[in-house]
This record gives C-alpha cells, structure tokens and sequence, in this order.
C-alpha cells in the first residue's frame, strides 16, 4: 500500500510539477534572449528623431475651479 502511495506520488504530482518549472524555465530564458537581442538592437539604431528636434512642452494652465463645503442638517 505504501508502495502504491509513493508510486501515486511520483508520478502523479512530482514528475508534472517538475516538467512544468522546467518549461517556465526554458520560456523565461527565451523571453530574456528576446528582449536582450532587441535592446542590442535599438542600442545598435540611432535615434535620429530624438537628435534632430527636442520636444517643448507647452506650460500647462490650470484652471482652479472653486468649491463650497456641504453642512450636514
């Protein structure tokens, strides 16, 4: 009996779980290799619209909007 607990186990939760943080593993890798070749890549790109004309930001005016405070009765 403990034979057949230990063999339910095993394979019923230990293996799963194991092949499961293996691929999460592997498809966290990949997505580290993706984002470091594009970043070697917009690294490797100038950045010509960003040289040539710096943004201005207009000054934002405000509007203050007045408020009158509610008495309870």
């Amino acid at each position: 009996m403990l034979i057949y607990f230990l063999y339910k186990v095993i394979f019923q939760v230990v293996l799963p779980v194991s092949k499961g943080v293996k691929t999460v593993r592997a498809n966290m890798e990949k997505m580290q290799q993706q984002q470091q070749a594009e970043a070697f890549k917009n690294a490797q790109q100038p950045n010509t619209a960003a040289a040539s004309a710096p943004k201005k930001e207009a000054p934002v005016e405000a509007e203050y909007i007045e408020f009158e405070e509610v008495k309870k009765k």
